[in-house]
């Protein structure tokens, strides 16, 4: 461990009580491990024009969220989008395992309000043929999915943040804390740049109610129908438009045959019936 570069972010902390115009920001951690990191975010086209945080609990999450500012300040949206919690740790110049847990709060901070900032206010102005935002659940499938369009382009990855209950969510559930963290982790061992969006108030409104309305009429609900219809498709291809992507990929496990190059391929039964989401 470097312990020049640490002191100099935890004395000299860059972004330190800076809440830029315009800013979205997001928070990781709390009372669970006395450690909170809130960083805000300003967006404008491609590029992030400003970074400021705050901090509370031990010195390492100050230098830390220092050192997120400085690593995405100024930066590409798509690069400050690749900030993981190892190069925010090599930023300090190392750390201990104790204290990794801070760079991993930061950059779980920054990939949050990143993520509200580019949904609002980000717009690449080059859009590219072979950019690809591929959706990530944590999961294998999503995995391969994004592993493939990363060796035919370029590539970006996207979470869907739609139920946080701290209480009774499962470890392995798509919607935990962690589910997200590893789909990231994992998008940033690919090289790619991630984004998490949040939309638990949409899923809520445009899911959760009408289902509990529909249930309590007597009705059967299919929530997965509202879900993808009103909810995720539409906030994934809103965001690949604003990154400049010109296809939405996602690690559903189907196949697909060439039919016409007018009505595209069509959608045929997986080759496992036991896996097969048509």
């Amino acid at each position: 461990m470097d312990r020049i570069a640490f002191e100099h972010h935890l004395t000299s902390p860059q972004g330190h009580g800076r809440r830029p115009t315009g800013a979205f920001n997001a928070s990781a951690g709390g009372a669970a491990c006395c450690d909170e990191i809130t960083v805000a975010v300003s967006v404008e086209g491609d590029r992030v024009t400003d970074v400021g945080f705050e901090a509370s609990g031990c010195g390492a999450a100050t230098a830390a969220g220092s050192a997120a500012v400085t690593l995405a300040r100024d930066s590409a949206v798509l690069d400050a989008a690749k900030i993981s919690p190892h190069q925010i740790a090599a930023e300090l110049g190392g750390l201990s395992p104790g204290k990794l847990h801070a760079a991993e709060l930061a950059a779980d901070a920054l990939a949050r309000a990143l993520g509200a900032a580019v949904r609002h206010r980000a717009r690449v102005p080059q859009p590219a043929e072979t950019r690809t935002l591929v959706a990530m659940s944590g999961g294998v499938d999503s995995a391969v999915a994004a592993l493939l369009c990363a060796r035919a382009g370029e590539t970006a990855a996207v979470t869907l943040e739609l139920w946080a209950d701290p209480e009774n969510d499962a470890e392995r559930s798509c919607c935990s804390a962690s589910a997200v963290a590893q789909a990231r982790a994992l998008a940033h061992r690919m090289g790619l740049a991630h984004f998490t969006i949040d939309l638990r108030d949409e899923f809520r409104a445009g899911v959760v109610e009408p289902f509990i309305a529909g249930f309590t009429a007597g009705e059967t609900p299919n929530p997965c129908v509202g879900c993808n219809g009103h909810v995720r498709l539409d906030a994934m291809l809103d965001l690949a438009e604003r990154l400049g992507c010109a296809s939405l990929a996602t690690g559903h496990y189907a196949r697909t045959a060439e039919v016409d190059h007018e009505h595209g391929p069509l959608l045929r039964a997986a080759a496992d019936p036991a896996k097969d989401q048509t």
